[in-house]
This record gives C-alpha cells, sequence and structure tokens, in this order.
C-alpha cells in the first residue's frame, strides 16, 4: 500500500499551495498532485470594464510579478492594431521587466530556494558551515547584504521608470508613461552599476560578469571551479552543495518540452528568442497551439481544449475529481515547462545546452540557469539605459478601440506570461490569463497527462516514506506562483477539496 505526504501549505513560494505525494515500494514517488487552493477570478471581473482598466487591474494578479502582467496587458491591446511603440518605450518596458526578472531570481534564490540547503538532514555534510553562513535566512548576514545591496536597489530602478513598485504604471498603450530626465537616467544607471560591482565582489568572489560570458560548457564551469575564491563563492558553493546532496537526480520526470514567449529588443533580434523545443528540436513560436483544458480543475468540464482567446472560467468548487485551482494549459496538446531554464534551451544558451546534455533537465539545472540569467541580463540593462535618446518620443498615440481581438506574450520572471482581449462595444467582453505556473502547476488533463511539476516529482526516490525533502527542492526549483495562477480564498481550516491520508 503506498504512502501519502502532503506538504500543506507548502512555504517558501509565492501563494496557497499544496503537493500531495503517493511514495511506493523502495520509497519511490508513485504519483504527484499540485493543489493550488485559490481561485482568481479576474478573468470574469474584467467583463463589462473598460480595456485599459482591465489591463492596469490585471497586475493585481500578483504582487511579485506585475511588471509583466502589465506590459501583456498593455501589448494585448495594442496587438489588436499590431501597434508598433518608439524604441524608447520599448526600451524602458525591457529595462523594467529586465530588472524584476533579475531581482526576482535573487529572491528566489537566496529568500525561497537557497534556505533549502541549510536543512538539517544536510548537517553531516562538510558544506554545512559554509551554507549556513551564506544561505541561512535567521544567521546570515550575507542575505541581508544581498537585500540591502541588490533587492532594494533593483526595486528602485523599477519605481524610478513605473512611478512606485508594486504596481509600476509605466506600460501603456502606445508605449510608456514616463519621459525621464538625464539625472534619473544616471541615478538608474548608477544603481544597476553598483548591483553589478557588489554580484561580482560578493556572489562571484572576484569573477567579472565579463569573465562569466566565456563559460559556455561544463568544462569551463570546472575550469573555473579550480579558482578557490570562486569555489567558494555563492555559486561555486551552490555547485559544490548540489552535486553532493545529489541535487541533479531529483526532478529529473518533467516533460522535454520546453516554452518561451522571447525577451528583449536587439534592433531585429531578441536577447532570449522565442519559440518552442520538443525533444530537443526548436520550433518557431505559434500560439494558435495553445489551449486550456479543465477536467481536474474546480471548473466546468469542457468538451473540448479551448484557446485562452475563446477561454471561459466558470468555477465549480465541488467539482467530483477535481483537485485545483489552476487550469491545464496545454501547447499542441503536450505538457511544458516554462522558466528560466526552459527560456534558455528555446534560446540555445552554449552553457545550458551543454549542462542539460551533461547532467540533464533537473533541480540542479534549474536553479543554475536562473542564476545565470541575472549574470546574462544584468549588462543588458546598463546598455539599454546608455540607448535611450531623450530627444526622441516615448509614446505615440493610441487610437480608440470598440472591438477587436489581441494578445500580449511575454517572459515573466517565471516563464511565459499571457493575456487574452476581447472588446466589443468599448469593453471587455472576455480577458484570460495564463501565467508561467500555470503552465509547471497544471493538474492532469483530460488525456491523462499531469503537469510538469507533477511529473518531475514522480520517480524520485526519497530518504524516506514520511520525507517531503526531495519534493520541496523539485517544486521550490521552479519557483511556483500560485497567486496570480489559479483562476476566494477561504479559511485553511475548512478546506474540503483534498484528503489527507496515509
Amino acid at each position: 500500500m503506498n504512502h501519502k505526504n502532503v506538504i500543506d501549505p507548502l512555504n517558501r513560494i509565492e501563494g496557497d499551495m499544496a503537493v500531495e505525494i503517493s511514495v511506493g515500494k523502495n520509497n519511490i514517488i508513485e504519483d504527484a498532485k499540485c493543489l493550488g487552493f485559490v481561485y482568481r477570478g479576474l478573468e470574469n471581473i474584467f467583463v463589462g470594464k473598460k480595456a485599459f482598466d482591465a489591463m492596469r487591474l490585471s497586475q493585481r494578479s500578483c504582487g511579485v510579478c506585475p511588471v509583466s502582467h502589465g506590459t501583456a496587458g498593455a501589448k494585448s491591446i495594442e496587438s489588436i492594431h499590431d501597434f508598433k511603440i518608439p524604441r524608447n518605450a520599448q526600451l524602458i518596458r525591457d529595462i523594467v521587466l529586465g530588472t524584476n526578472i533579475v531581482v526576482s531570481h535573487g529572491t528566489h534564490f537566496y529568500f525561497m530556494w537557497g534556505p533549502d540547503l541549510v536543512n538539517k538532514d544536510y548537517k553531516k555534510s562538510k558544506l554545512y558551515d559554509e551554507l549556513i553562513e551564506k544561505f541561512d535566512p535567521l544567521k546570515s548576514s550575507h542575505i541581508k547584504s544581498i537585500l540591502k545591496e541588490v533587492r532594494i536597489p533593483l526595486h528602485s530602478v523599477v519605481a524610478l521608470f513605473g512611478g512606485k513598485f508594486p504596481h509600476p504604471m509605466h506600460a501603456v498603450p502606445g508605449g510608456v508613461t514616463c519621459v525621464p530626465k538625464q539625472v534619473e537616467l544616471n541615478k538608474a544607471l548608477t544603481l544597476l552599476i553598483e548591483v553589478k560591482e557588489f554580484i561580482e565582489e560578493n556572489v562571484l568572489n572576484g569573477v567579472t560578469i565579463d569573465n562569466w560570458k566565456d563559460v559556455k560548457s561544463v568544462g569551463d564551469v570546472l575550469e573555473l571551479m579550480k579558482n578557490k575564491d570562486f569555489s567558494k563563492s555563492d555559486v561555486g558553493l551552490f555547485i559544490r552543495a548540489s552535486q553532493e546532496f545529489g541535487l541533479d537526480s531529483l526532478g529529473e520526470g518533467s516533460p522535454n518540452n520546453f516554452l518561451s514567449y522571447g525577451f528583449g529588443e536587439l534592433g531585429e533580434d531578441l536577447l532570449f528568442r522565442s519559440g518552442y523545443v520538443e525533444n530537443g528540436k526548436f520550433h518557431k513560436l505559434d500560439s494558435t497551439h495553445i489551449s486550456e483544458d479543465t477536467a481536474k480543475g474546480y471548473y466546468e468540464t469542457e468538451n473540448k481544449w479551448r484557446h485562452p482567446s475563446e477561454g471561459k472560467t466558470n468555477p465549480l468548487p465541488n467539482k467530483e475529481g477535481a483537485y485545483s485551482w489552476i487550469k491545464s494549459a496545454r501547447y499542441f496538446g503536450n505538457v511544458v515547462e516554462t522558466g528560466p531554464l526552459a527560456r534558455q534551451i528555446v534560446n540555445s544558451d552554449p552553457l545550458i545546452i551543454d549542462l542539460v546534455k551533461n547532467f540533464g533537465v533537473n533541480t540542479f539545472t534549474r536553479t543554475l540557469a536562473r542564476l545565470h540569467e541575472i549574470l546574462l541580463i544584468l549588462p543588458q540593462l546598463i546598455k539599454w539605459i546608455e540607448e535611450i535618446d531623450l530627444a526622441k518620443p516615448f509614446h505615440y498615440p493610441f487610437p480608440k478601440i470598440l472591438k477587436g481581438q489581441g494578445q500580449g506574450l511575454v517572459e515573466a520572471p517565471r516563464g511565459a506570461l499571457g493575456h487574452w482581449i476581447n472588446i466589443e462595444n468599448d469593453v471587455v467582453k472576455n480577458y484570460q490569463i495564463i501565467t508561467p505556473t500555470t503552465w509547471n502547476a497544471s493538474p492532469q488533463d483530460s488525456n491523462g497527462q499531469k503537469g510538469a511539476i507533477e511529473q518531475a516529482l514522480i520517480g524520485v526516490k526519497v530518504k524516506g516514506k514520511d520525507s517531503m525533502l526531495e519534493a520541496g527542492h523539485i517544486v521550490r526549483g521552479f519557483d511556483p506562483c500560485i497567486s496570480c495562477s489559479i483562476h476566494a480564498l477561504g479559511n485553511k481550516s475548512k478546506r474540503i477539496f483534498i484528503e489527507h491520508t496515509s
């Protein structure tokens, strides 16, 4: 008989989520469920609202990724007219979103995922004292310095252009609301340069970001690890701990399909390209192949999979057989993974491709890809600020839209985010949102396919039948954000949707 364990709630993630695993013979996880406990409902609230109001309100999906939602909302309206915004506006949007991605990655690594490394189960490790010094949230002065010297300055950059954080106000149809002065650009530039220098000195222990650009293979990483200072750096310590704790063997069961909407305009190219990779083969992105299924979600069961432009959000809280308020998003009918690792696989980043070739897709490579993106994006933010031309426009007049359909596809810190809007008689007729965690933490669909996180859990060997350490590592490796992924949060003591059994 299988032994059923539930982490409820799963801590150190955004939002309210539980994970249920069924442990069988030899302590192997034989089944897994991601349980999203809150109903977003914004899709129904937006009906009848003005498009601009819906776009702005959509940021309230999440206080962690409001930049992504605001950008996607603006792009969804602009796409109705295939409207091209000024270059300055695109630069501001990319700077703000890129800064938010960097600060989100750092927050996840140090404040949400990193504390796993000081779990008491690792106390016998020779690395434990080093790990405490770097990652213990209650004892580490280093974590406090990350908060002061990285997180706060980066939020300040977002607020410089967006007016505030969270929920910055810069992205609007036609461009951006801000027209910065040179002194503000200088301040943003100074903050970013100081963050870059702090990371080089205190996170990479003297290895520069330019040095890191030359790291394009596992062999290059191993060569760099010979540098004793780098080996003891945050990244070096993570690599050593991952190998000792076997993090490269956790979370391998996810589907070999990866999705990215692309990020960062560099003329005609993107910093990270858009696309879909299935079993190692790249395909151009075609959003018409996106669909949602509600077989195991607390919604009226659809007889057909719907494209989000025609999506429905009809809650059914007591639906038999359902176990999550997340819908099942699919591409070509397939389960996909999205996020930093997926983004760089789609982008054919040489280091990430070689890491996956040698170690596979797992908790180690997902987390290292997130750190790698920080070092890819940060220097580009500096270049984008230097490219801004104050003599040129930041906004073009945007026409009033009485009717039309549009979509806004962006890369949020956690992966692919899409907004779909249908306007009729000057108000919203339909609005649908698919967030990164909708992709990753989706429940089983009507074809029996489990979501990416669920698949990543199945087949993992745990230390004991009651151990949830491995499951926590795996799920947090995806950096779930349930608060905007689920589609009235009640008292936890009244939850009626799951049984806690063993």
